[in-house]
């Protein structure tokens, strides 16, 4: 009995063993056939009306068995823009020994109003498969098309028609890869975000030990914004962070990723975005604490400043600090000499007229001559009212 259950058993392993050994375990994925255009884009504003290029139209990774025998297509485009100069026909005469090109059929080899008709085979197929050329495999260049620029625009090159055909006459299954043109001028670049520190400075002599201030973060030029990050760096001394949280220009759902280190003197603002945003506005509001004791100056430092959009990709920006003190100052003393007097009146000169970095929000950059010292009513420019503001003060001193 032990003897008959060890047979069933052997009998049963070596049956499983056969099946195995017979049944495909997997096989190979070839790689896709393909008819295609090349290059796949043309985008060239040189490409002016009476200017021409050239595409070709390939073919790629034809199998040795069926192979190929036939191919049949039509590429168009739009007739406003471009106009058909010519086609060479290329794979037929390549593969075709020259003594054979008589057995060439040449079914079509049109260009018409937009669009380039191609239809070539082999008269005697028995000859061709005798002599070797036929079937067709592997990948080859099957025609060149010569097109003239006639518009500026943009249009597709697409395949109306796609056909291979063994030489049982039987169709090849294949993908068709289209192409494009353009001439038109690209975009200009985005013009680039400003990030910055609101106020630009906070002096306030009353901002003792132990008093709060706030400050938002306003962003100007915002296009595109999906998302939003940048650490804030402060003297731990001076001041700490006691909170950060959105500003009206983000939606009131979206809840950043802070953190606040107040040993180190920094805090961090992340947020994503589900809609892109656009604009101006301000993106964070921070409230920060007097620590120091005695009258002291810190550096509000934006860094680590990141914007991308909806994809990923980063966008342009430029970002402004901001400064804290409560040291009191002598109002109006530009140069700092510790008197207004003439020597403030021509750095005010110097500077009249001036503004800062994005004042009339288009992204403009400071003037030249542009004296944050001589902005003293901080608006952002130096006009009459700074001039009236050291009028009132000349001549005062420590």
């Amino acid at each position: 009995m032990a003897t008959k259950l060890i047979v069933i058993c052997l009998s049963f392993l070596l049956a499983s063993i056969i099946c195995m050994v017979a049944l495909p375990v997997g096989k190979a994925q070839s790689d896709p056939i393909e008819l295609y255009v090349e290059p796949p884009t043309i985008s060239n504003v040189a490409l002016v009306p009476k200017t021409t290029f050239n595409v070709s139209v390939n073919v790629a990774n034809i199998p040795a068995s069926p192979g190929l025998a036939g191919v049949q297509f039509t590429l168009s485009w739009d007739p406003t823009l471009l106009k058909g100069v010519g086609m060479q026909e290329i794979m037929f005469h390549q593969v075709t020994p020259e003594s054979d090109w008589s057995n060439i059929w040449t079914l079509t080899n049109d260009v018409e109003n937009g669009s380039a008709s191609y239809a070539y085979t082999f008269i005697d197929l028995s000859t061709a498969t005798t002599d070797g050329y036929c079937p067709i495999n592997g990948s080859y260049t099957v025609a060149n098309i010569t097109l003239e620029v006639i518009g500026t625009g943009q249009c597709p090159l697409n395949f109306t028609v796609s056909k291979l055909a063994d030489p049982n006459s039987n169709a090849i299954s294949h993908a068709t890869v289209g192409g494009s043109f353009s001439n038109l001028s690209p975009p200009p670049a985005p013009t680039p975000a400003f990030l910055y520190v609101s106020p630009a400075n906070t002096v306030n002599a009353n901002l003792t030990s132990s008093k709060n201030f706030t400050i938002d973060i306003n962003i100007i030029n915002a296009s595109g914004m999906s998302g939003l990050e940048f650490n804030l760096g402060y003297n731990a001394s001076v001041l700490n962070a006691n909170s950060v949280i959105n500003g009206s220009f983000l939606p009131s759902s979206v809840t950043p990723v802070t953190q606040i280190n107040n040993t180190a003197g920094f805090l961090v603002f992340n947020v994503s975005l589900s809609t892109p945003l656009n604009g101006n506005g301000t993106v964070a509001v921070i409230q920060l604490q007097v620590e120091a004791s005695n009258v002291r100056n810190s550096t509000l430092h934006l860094y680590d400043v990141g914007l991308v959009n909806s994809t990923g990709q980063p966008l342009p920006f430029t970002t402004a600090d901001g400064s804290f003190t409560n040291v009191a100052p002598l109002f109006a003393d530009i140069g700092g000499y510790g008197i207004v007097d003439i020597r403030d009146a021509i750095l005010a000169a110097k500077a009249f007229g001036s503004h800062r970095a994005n004042y009339d929000y288009q992204g403009e950059p400071a003037s030249p001559n542009w004296n944050p010292a001589a902005d003293l009513n901080g608006d952002g420019v130096v006009d009459i009212f700074d001039i009236v503001i050291l009028c009132r003060n000349f001549g005062l001193h420590y």
